[in-house]
């Protein structure tokens, strides 16, 4: 006699269809799905996901799944299935059907022996469908001789379109997470060959214009001494006006790329790029916060560029007194605010008005984009503006130093 099988209520099988979907909309990797839907399988239909195969769409050639607990018959003995060669999967993919089979009936010799090595009798093959698409199809077998009863096989059809979906979503976000990869690589070779520009001009800054403007002091020292004392007045003027362009250069020199960024790290180079805003506007500008880690060199000049233009802008529209920059290492990310006492501003009419952000948060915003990142602008008239900037961390994005701080 044939074993009695109790399957669940029909309200259950719509939760085993509403726990699939929430449990495979998290998967962000086909195995995860596969590993997901196995589980719900066999605790729901006192089943086992023997086999599942991903199907090539040009060939049709069926590729057995990455899945580690799929019988062994099928991770190693059977890894490719062709068009025609198994009636029960030929079935369900022209027929986009379930299709169920007592394993003895089986033509295929090694799926057949393979099912009865584990001492299964019933297989039901289930196409896994994603906008009416087969991307594979799952063999679900049951040991003995229990039958699949209707409710079970119309849950089994709405469990391969579950499937189907969250293997497709599954694959659109690994091309996406590569997409990415590629794009913050490329990102980042622009970014060096950016920084390497601006390391020539603040050294040609230094030295090159350093260098004449020296050659004009000495020549000024010429000057003086043929001119009459009454006019000495004046070169002496000529003489302060030239050191205050020394030292605008050698500061722009060393905002342009500051050496502190490359030998001591993000948060010093905050220090210092502060310290320059007040000594020029007289913003008090504070700087919070500390890192567990240097971070990549990448990472820490895309937070420094958007640092020094968010400060320009504060001092170009905030009317403020005081900036505070804080900086925030958090497992996955790192993120900076800057926030001032200025005016503020509405946020929506403001860019509304105007079409858009303006340039210079424009660029902040690239910068982070390039990066994965995010800007939030936080504004309010006269309360103040807010820059949340946050950038994701990768495992090499981090470099351990014990001593940085």
């Amino acid at each position: 006699m044939s074993k009695q099988h109790t399957p669940p209520p029909i309200d259950a099988h719509g939760q085993v269809l509403h726990d699939l979907a929430v449990a495979v909309g998290h998967a962000h990797k086909v195995e995860e799905v596969i590993r997901t839907s196995a589980a719900v399988i066999r605790l729901a239909f006192e089943a086992r996901l023997a086999g599942l195969y991903l199907r090539d769409p040009s060939s049709g050639i069926l590729t057995v799944g990455p899945y580690e607990e799929l019988s062994p018959i099928f991770a190693a003995g059977l890894p490719t299935i062709r068009p025609g060669e198994s009636l029960l999967i030929e079935e369900a993919v022209t027929s986009k059907k379930v299709s169920i089979w007592p394993v003895e009936a089986l033509g295929h010799p090694a799926i057949r022996t393979g099912l009865e090595a584990e001492d299964f009798r019933m297989v039901a093959c289930v196409p896994l469908l994603s906008k009416a698409e087969i991307l594979g199809v799952g063999l679900i077998a049951r040991p003995k001789d229990v039958p699949f009863l209707p409710i079970e096989l119309h849950t089994l059809s709405a469990i391969g379109n579950i499937i189907g979906v969250a293997i497709e979503n599954a694959r659109l976000y690994e091309e996406l997470v590569v997409c990415r990869d590629q794009l913050r690589f490329l990102a980042t070779g622009m970014l060096q060959t950016r920084e390497v520009e601006a390391k020539r001009i603040a050294r040609n800054l230094h030295d090159v214009a350093g260098q004449l403007l020296a050659a004009v002091h000495f020549k000024l020292e010429e000057l003086a001494e043929v001119l009459p004392p009454q006019a000495r007045g004046h070169l002496e003027a000529v003489h302060s006006q030239l050191q205050q362009a020394e030292e605008q250069l050698r500061t722009l020199s060393h905002e342009l790329r500051t050496p502190i960024l490359d030998d001591l790290g993000i948060r010093p180079a905050l220090d210092f790029l502060a310290q320059g805003m007040a000594a020029r506007t007289g913003l008090h500008t504070t700087v919070g916060g500390s890192l567990k880690a240097r971070l990549s060199p990448s990472i820490e000049t895309v937070i420094y560029r958007s640092v020094q233009e968010a400060l320009a802008n504060v001092a170009k529209h905030a009317s403020s007194t005081r900036v505070w920059i804080e900086l925030e290492q958090q497992p996955q990310q790192i993120r900076c605010t800057v926030r001032d006492d200025g005016i503020g501003f509405d946020v929506r009419a403001t860019f509304a008005a105007r079409g858009g952000l303006g340039i210079g948060l424009l660029s902040i915003r690239e910068r982070l984009e390039e990066m994965g990142g995010t800007l939030e602008i936080t504004s309010a008239p006269e309360q103040g503006t807010t820059l949340c900037m946050t950038i994701p961390l990768q495992d090499d994005d981090v470099v351990p130093d014990p001593d940085h701080s």
